[in-house]
């Protein structure tokens, strides 16, 4: 037997107990697979240079990306698509333009700013929407211009690593990344617009006639699979591919099924394996012998994305008090941060101290984000929730 599977077992293990004691704190399991991996990484030097848990991780991102576009349901946004991806094509650019200045000041190189843009514009909908169903705010104005602003982060934000990737990897400028990028909107549009999705819907629909719905994982992993390698055979990442075939299968009848199918084996296994992975190149000793610099990012990175996120809403007749409440709420930091810092540390654009650094900024800060978003709206109940919602762990 492969010696590398038994690290993918003590791996998984590890991953499994910490996501479950950090699930009884009322914490994300990510969180304390993320810490699991840093454990092991810490106790066992060389660990994560198992090739056999970069493939399980690398499956655990496709997962991850599956299971997220299945959880999005565009129809409940319809009606101000237009203001939430103004709102948050204005924050990434905020994001990008700030970090540009600061990091210019700090003799840091465009490529940190590129990945450290893509890591930190994301927001996870699994912290904000517990937290505010917690305090019944979540069927108010506020908390579902928060969800529906999450819905099209998590897409611009799948966007905006694909294009981060192909300029990291082109090392330049050039026309290559931009038609990449004109290529992966056009997409998006494609999909968006229904063109593509009568032949998912052909295809799944078929499987359902002929009694063949066990068929359906292999189906969506041979989809998933097919299409990530042309994007990427196309000079874009393999991530877009899995992103589109994930928001097509999300409108056919049978999502629901594929998306309990894919969050059963993901969960279980790919997933953790890929979150507890990030944290083996985790350095704590490098961490703690640079407490400035920790404390200098996260006021800054903290600080930019907030004003990122309450400059847009200014101008879109939400009141002070409310954009605040808002930008409270999308502080939260997603899962695909990660992936970004995973990718920026596999081309050498972060050295394993700021990249140590920034793992432990996402950790602090979504360990601290429900209690500001809780100081923000105060401890009261507001509108009476007119209807519950139930929103996954995985939810962007």
């Amino acid at each position: 037997m492969n010696i590398e599977l038994w690290d993918v077992a003590l791996l998984l293990l590890a991953a499994k107990i910490g996501g479950t004691l950090l699930t009884k704190l009322r914490q994300p399991a990510l969180i304390g697979e993320l810490l699991a991996g840093t454990l092991v990484g810490s106790i066992l030097v060389g660990f994560g240079d198992s090739s056999t848990i970069q493939v399980v991780a690398q499956l655990g991102i496709i997962f991850l990306i599956l299971l997220t576009m299945l959880s999005i349901d565009l129809r409940e946004i319809e009606q101000e698509i237009d203001r939430l991806v103004l709102v948050q094509v204005a924050s990434a650019a905020i994001i990008f333009i700030l970090l540009l200045g600061i990091f210019s000041l700090l003799n840091l190189g465009f490529d940190l700013v590129l990945v450290a843009g893509a890591a930190i514009f994301g927001s996870s909908t699994a912290i904000s929407a517990k937290t505010l169903l917690s305090m019944n705010e979540l069927s108010s104005r506020e908390g579902q211009a928060i969800i529906g602003l999450q819905i099209v982060n998590g897409i611009i934000e799948l966007l905006l690593i694909s294009a981060a990737t192909n300029i990291i990897q082109y090392q330049r400028f050039d026309i290559e990344p931009i038609l990449s990028l004109t290529l992966m909107i056009i997409g998006t549009y494609v999909v968006m617009s229904g063109i593509g999705s009568k032949f998912i819907t052909w295809l799944v629909n078929s499987v359902q006639v002929l009694k063949m719905e066990e068929v359906l994982l292999a189906l969506t992993l041979l989809l998933a699979f097919s299409t990530a390698a042309i994007t990427e055979s196309v000079g874009m990442t393999s991530f877009f591919g899995v992103m589109l075939i994930g928001v097509l299968l999300s409108r056919t009848e049978q999502s629901r099924r594929i998306s309990k199918t894919i969050e059963q084996l993901g969960e279980s296994f790919f997933i953790p394996v890929f979150f507890a992975s990030l944290g083996l190149s985790v350095h704590l000793l490098a961490v703690l012998d640079n407490l400035s610099l920790l404390l200098l990012l996260t006021a800054v990175l903290t600080m930019v994305r907030f004003a990122a996120y309450l400059i847009p809403l200014g101008f879109c007749n939400y009141s002070l008090a409310e954009s605040l409440k808002i930008s409270a709420g999308l502080l939260p930091m997603s899962e695909y941060g990660l992936l970004m810092l995973g990718i920026g540390i596999t081309y050498n654009v972060l050295d394993s101290t700021i990249y140590s650094i920034l793992i432990v900024i996402f950790l602090v800060m979504n360990i601290l984000a429900p209690i500001l978003i809780g100081l923000v709206f105060g401890s009261g109940p507001s509108r009476k929730t007119a209807r519950r919602q139930r929103w996954d762990r995985y939810s962007i």
